[in-house]
């Protein structure tokens, strides 16, 4: 047994509000499991459980955590026990006439096939993170995100009264050839990367990806992956329009519960985040019309709706960690909107009506039923955005 590190503690907490949000782990998987071929001997399992150490049963955990996954218990060796939230390490291994053989860990991947009900009755134990592949990575990735920060010298507030202006903003940095616009009525929370950022982004152009709202922190703690509808073919799907980005087919609309009122959320009624990102021009592969089938009507007056989708090159990468130096899109900031009633009451918000909007829940994530939305903008309520 021996202590959590500091490094890992402060990956930990962030890790946990993510868990407190959704009930769920937050599972984290090496580039190697879904990127190639990458066999061990054994391959680490390591789960971090919000509970006291002292009341801790290993062996009844490791009997469960078989349950759940119909793992043989002979073929998991637990390799460690840290304190502070327990955290346990084991080796996943196969055996063939008692002989060790070689573990495929992309077949580990889909062997375990982590659902939302796993990670659910994983939720149940109080297991908070998850991560499977190999000691290298895992040590990587906490590294790097004990690096990023809030950067509050770069939050700003977008709207009458606080940071605005019209038209494509000219302040003297290179962006690339696309226009940046100004995200009226969001927030943005800056994440700390570079010393020298305008260096490092010289060039890459700013863009929107809208997810779910249970996704949100899970994309900065674990990369993002391609997307499984691809109209315009394979690869990272992205917006310079934050207008598009914000329909509820692509960023939740979440109803914000007293339990949830936080200093981003207080006094709101809903929230909506997504991720700001920067991309260099020549990892969007294609630049294509939207896909949510609005006809004729204007989506957003700076960006033609025949434009308005980009898909980024993955390069092969299952998921494009932020870890990684050569990354081909970096997520710079988490925008957020706070609103006192349905933001789709907003006057951006009137193009939704005509394009794809449906109840299924796994779909349009509207956060309240259409039938009444509709009803309320018949009747002419006002919804105003909340930036305290």
């Amino acid at each position: 047994v021996e202590p959590i590190s500091a490094e890992e503690e402060s990956y930990y907490e962030e890790c946990k509000q993510y868990y407190r949000i959704t009930g769920m782990p937050l599972v984290s998987v090496s580039a190697g499991v879904l990127n190639n071929t990458t066999e061990l001997k054994s391959a680490l399992l390591k789960f971090v459980i919000d509970e006291d150490y002292n009341e801790f049963n290993v062996e009844e955990f490791s009997k469960q955590i078989c349950c759940i996954f119909n793992i043989d218990r002979r073929d998991i060796a637990i390799a460690k026990i840290q304190k502070g939230s327990v955290a346990l390490e084991a080796h996943l291994s196969k055996k063939r006439n008692n002989v060790e053989i070689q573990i495929n860990l992309e077949a580990m991947y889909d062997l375990l096939t982590i659902t939302d009900e796993s990670r659910k009755d994983m939720g149940r134990l109080k297991v908070f993170f998850m991560f499977m592949g190999d000691l290298e990575s895992f040590t990587n990735i906490q590294n790097f995100r004990n690096e990023l920060k809030l950067h509050p010298q770069w939050n700003r507030a977008y709207g009458v009264d606080h940071t605005s202006w019209t038209g494509a903003l000219h302040d003297g940095r290179d962006r690339g050839p696309h226009p940046y616009y100004c995200p009226v009525g969001w927030k943005r929370y800056a994440l700390y990367f570079t010393y020298n950022y305008d260096d490092r982004f010289k060039g890459w152009s700013i863009c929107y990806h809208g997810t779910k709202f249970s996704y949100g922190l899970s994309i900065l703690l674990s990369g993002l992956k391609p997307a499984t509808a691809i109209e315009h073919g394979a690869g990272i799907y992205v917006s310079p329009s934050i207008i598009y980005s914000s329909h509820p087919r692509y960023s939740e609309i979440k109803e914000i519960k007293p339990s949830e009122e936080t200093n981003f959320f207080q006094g709101g009624q809903y929230v909506q985040f997504m991720l700001q990102c920067r991309v260099h021009p020549t990892n969007v592969i294609k630049i294509g019309p939207e896909t949510l089938r609005v006809g004729n009507t204007t989506i957003d007056s700076n960006i033609d709706n025949k434009s308005i989708e980009w898909v980024i090159d993955t390069k092969g990468k299952y998921i494009v960690d932020f870890n990684d130096p050569d990354a081909v899109i970096v997520c710079t900031g988490i925008m957020i909107r706070v609103t006192d009633k349905h933001p789709g009451l907003l006057p951006e918000s009137h193009w939704w009506y005509t394009s794809h909007l449906c109840h299924l829940k796994n779909h349009c994530f509207s956060g309240i039923d259409l039938t009444t939305l509709k009803l309320e903008k018949a009747n002419g309520d006002q919804c105003n955005v909340i930036f305290s």
